[in-house]
């Protein structure tokens, strides 16, 4: 009975959404609209803008990887307003429970800004939102 308890335990101090081991998901639109838990960035979608968030994305990932989270994101086919999703395009978002708790707008930071400024959002999120 303890080794079921334990398994139980295990498995629920996982579902905070602040661990992870550092892999990249994308997501369906429909995927988005419902995402629950975790840290979540969209995509722009306007193709001209697609050399800038490949590098962000790449910082994205390098954190994720380095503090062991787990990175999704959807890339918006059309203005984000229109589609019914609790944040915009250009933003890195921590969620829990369906709502976002913690966001990260890339709208002004420099390049030479966005590892430390992710690096420093996920600590911080981990810090505040870890179980």
């Amino acid at each position: 009975m303890s080794f079921l308890f334990l398994v139980l335990n295990i498995s629920a101090c996982g579902s905070d959404g602040v661990k992870g081991n550092g892999k990249t998901t994308e997501l369906s639109l429909e995927e988005a609209k419902k995402f629950e838990t975790g840290f979540l960035y969209i995509r722009s979608p306007f193709e001209s803008r697609k050399k800038e968030e490949d590098f962000k994305i790449k910082e994205i990932e390098r954190v994720a990887k380095a503090k062991n989270i787990d990175l999704n994101i959807y890339h918006a086919k059309e203005d984000t307003s229109k589609l019914g999703l609790k944040q915009n395009s250009l933003t890195f978002a921590f969620y829990q429970d369906g709502e976002v708790k913690e966001k990260l707008d890339f709208i002004d930071l420099s390049e030479d800004d966005i590892y430390f400024k992710v690096e420093t959002f996920v600590q911080s999120v981990q810090q505040k939102h870890s179980k």
